[in-house]
């Protein structure tokens, strides 16, 4: 299949005229869209001229008519009165693209002092682009791609990803507060994840190496949401969703902020979805497998509750999340097409965050917090497949796989500007696994893989980071972190260093360096019988250029250089041992620009070459892509009421692990919102998979499938009331 990318690029003119007291912004934008096949070849405009052009390019009907809408919503006229416009956004432009992040040094500083290549989604982008779970967020940052395998949701990072990891390998906070439960380091993403979109502020993501301020599982990236406030909400709001596939959504959100300074939120929801009636699976085209249809095995079900409580410097946070999903892939050799194959998880937290300030130089954050895991799974088999033995071909029985886990903690952690020209932090993080339980057997027939392990211990991580300006454009961002791991020997210890040069006023150059590291999890640690397994490590390198030329632009590039060493693979004997070694090299280039009206476009391009080093033949790793191609264009429509947003992204072609290749693909979802309710009320219809293609996805080896084919198109209209 050939491969082609989606490129646009364009010149704005703009004209005001002022008619008595009303102000007139003509917005004119010339458009072009290119698919340029096998390489992607740049088109630089100078002012209206065009330079090159390449019209002997084919172009796909469908993708072209896209664009031609896109480029339609380019031209407008839109009255604004003088008012208005002034009051159309919060923040200055140049203040929208550089924006004050927490995440990357744990203190609040501008992205463009950030030691990394820090991307921020916001509310606003949430709603504009009708974005239903934080994978769908996920999936618009750069670098990033995602996956589903029909009952769990992963997460690959600038080309690397393992197939089956559930995400261990990326930190999942909420409000700062590590996510990733205890047994299998899982970091949800999907319906799995805790929150629903509404009560997200922004997401934060800080790619890279992040172990110098994070500890374990911070090896290729961190992800910070951070929540909304009670005063955003200011009274009860009544939400509904319906969609494709039987989709049902239900939402109940109160906030509130009291004149004592005593804020409240809560919200409470429930999600059904029935799935796809019928899967089809040509591994199994059999007549004694349904000829390879799984039929009403795809539904899937969560409620949730999430609450925050402040008052004066105390914060409170509680969460909950209990969903079930049944499976039809059969993995793991189970059952095809057996209704009584699904799997159950259930998470939940408090958490205690104290924040003070006890001189003008020294601020003070304590925290303490309760966390606790459970999942079990059912998984239908034969008995023959169990036994090995001629056994009567009916014989069913019951794998009952299981897992409870209670972890408690806290962490104090100082910031400091005594000093002149340096801000400091130093903090100590605290953290017992009480309990870490996995079971596996199978229901009344005892075998020799029967399994059960109880773990408990320590974790405990120092850190302390210092920026220091040199001079007034110049930079140093030094941190180091030492971490003690009740799961593996040694202690970790992992640096970080930026330095970060603003050349000009607007333009500013990153130089990064970090290591990290991931500790087995449970099932790493205690399954192996001939072998030990230990802590995996990363060491990047990365290079950012980042420039803010005003009027609302940002143009990013960057160069990053990942060496991960001792991943954690199976061996023939089924343990598992640290032999992967894998490197990526690449780049990413990212432009964005916003107007005064709220319109937004934003272009990334990111390619990396990923080795897998420690296969009997190194070459090119398994569920990699090399490019990876995203654009979001979001356009306020009557006077700022509606927002009409597109979202493309094009994954490329992947390997698989029966070395075949999974064609690469485009995504184009769309989506319309009311942005000011009428009389009390919002809404907004999602279309997604436009184009309804039923793109592949690399599936763990634990699947008989090689590919798993995706949902085609499916559509979603929510309806909310505020009171």
């Amino acid at each position: 299949m050939t491969k082609y990318f989606a490129f646009i690029a364009g010149y704005n003119f703009d004209l005001t005229l002022k008619i008595e007291k009303i102000t007139y912004h003509f917005g004119i934008d010339i458009t072009l869209t290119l698919l340029l096949f096998d390489m992607i070849k740049p088109i630089i405009y100078v002012k209206s001229e065009v330079k090159s052009i390449n019209k002997e390019r084919i172009f796909s009907k469908r993708l072209c008519l896209t664009y031609l809408v896109l480029s339609g919503v380019l031209c407008h006229v839109q009255p604004v009165s003088a008012q208005d416009k002034n009051s159309v956004i919060d923040l200055p432009l140049d203040q929208l693209v550089n924006v004050d992040v927490v995440s990357a040094s744990r203190f609040k500083q501008k992205s463009s002092e950030a030691p990394s290549a820090v991307e921020v989604l916001t509310a606003d982008q949430i709603r504009n682009y009708g974005w239903r779970t934080l994978a769908d967020a996920l999936n618009s940052i750069r670098g990033l791609y995602i996956r589903n395998d029909r009952n769990y949701t992963y997460v690959g990072n600038r080309g690397f990803s393992r197939p089956g990891d559930y995400n261990a390998r990326m930190l999942v906070m909420i409000d700062g507060r590590r996510m990733n439960e205890t047994i299998f380091d899982s970091g949800f993403i999907a319906e799995e994840f805790m929150l629903d979109m509404n009560l997200i502020e922004r997401i934060e993501y800080i790619p890279g190496s992040g172990s110098s301020v994070y500890g374990a599982n911070a090896l290729l990236g961190v992800v910070n949401v951070i929540t909304k406030n009670g005063r955003n909400f200011d009274g009860l709001r009544l939400a509904g969703e319906a969609g494709s596939l039987d989709t049902f959504r239900g939402r109940a959100t109160y906030g509130k902020k009291w004149n004592n300074g005593a804020e409240l939120l809560i919200n409470g929801s429930h999600f059904n979805s029935h799935g796809n009636d019928k899967l089809f699976f040509p591994e199994y085209n059999e007549p004694s497998t349904n000829n390879g249809v799984a039929q009403d095995i795809d539904q899937e079900r969560s409620t949730r509750g999430f609450g925050k409580f402040s008052f004066g410097d105390l914060t409170v946070h509680a969460g909950y999340i209990s969903r079930l999903k049944r499976i039809p892939t059969a993995s793991f050799g189970a059952i095809f097409n057996d209704k009584g194959n699904y799997s159950v998880d259930a998470q939940g937290y408090v958490d205690a965050d104290y924040v003070t300030q006890i001189n003008p130089d020294l601020g003070m954050e304590v925290r303490g917090f309760h966390h606790w895991y459970d999942y079990h799974a059912i998984s239908p088999y034969s008995l023959n497949s169990v036994t090995l033995k001629e056994e009567p071909p009916l014989a069913r029985i019951e794998s009952n796989e299981g897992a409870d886990a209670r972890w408690w903690g806290g962490e104090i952690k100082f910031t400091g500007t005594q000093f002149k020209n340096h801000k400091w932090i130093s903090g100590l993080e605290v953290q017992y696994d009480q309990r870490q339980h996995f079971f596996s057997y199978f229901v009344n027939h005892r075998t020799a893989s029967d399994f059960s392990t109880q773990n408990n211990g320590w974790r405990v991580g120092l850190y302390a980071q210092d920026e220091f300006r040199i001079t007034d454009n110049l930079l140093l961002n030094v941190g180091v972190r030492m971490d003690h791991h009740h799961l593996i020997n040694n202690l970790q210890f992992n640096p970080r260093i930026g330095l970060i040069w603003d050349i000009t006023p607007s333009f500013t150059a990153k130089l990064l360096y970090g290591s990290a590291f991931r500790a087995p999890n449970v099932l790493e640690h205690d399954l192996n019988i001939n072998a030990l397994a230990s802590e995996e490590h990363i060491k990047s390198y990365e290079a950012v250029a980042e420039w803010y030329p005003g009027g609302g632009v940002k143009l990013l590039g960057t160069l990053f250089l990942n060496d991960l060493t001792k991943i954690l693979q199976t061996n023939q004997d089924f343990d598992f041992v640290n032999t992967g070694k894998f490197e990526t090299l690449g780049f990413e280039l990212g432009a964005e620009k916003r107007w005064d009206n709220g319109r937004q476009l934003k272009f990334s391009w990111t390619y990396n070459n990923t080795r897998d080093l420690g296969a009997d033949f190194p070459g090119w790793a398994t569920d990699s892509p090399r490019n990876m191609v995203k654009v979001h264009y979001t356009e306020p429509l009557f006077n700022d009421k509606l927002n009409l947003g597109f979202e493309e992204i094009f994954i490329d072609q992947r390997r698989t692990f029966s070395d075949n290749i999974a064609p690469g693909y485009h995504l184009f979802n769309i989506n319309l919102a009311v942005t000011k309710p009428i009389y009390g009320f919002q809404a907004s219809l999602g279309i997604y998979n436009v184009f309804d293609q039923h793109f592949k996805i690399i599936p763990s080896p634990d699947f008989k499938q090689d590919v798993l084919s995706s949902d085609g198109r499916t559509a979603r209209f929510r309806l909310e009331y505020g009171f």
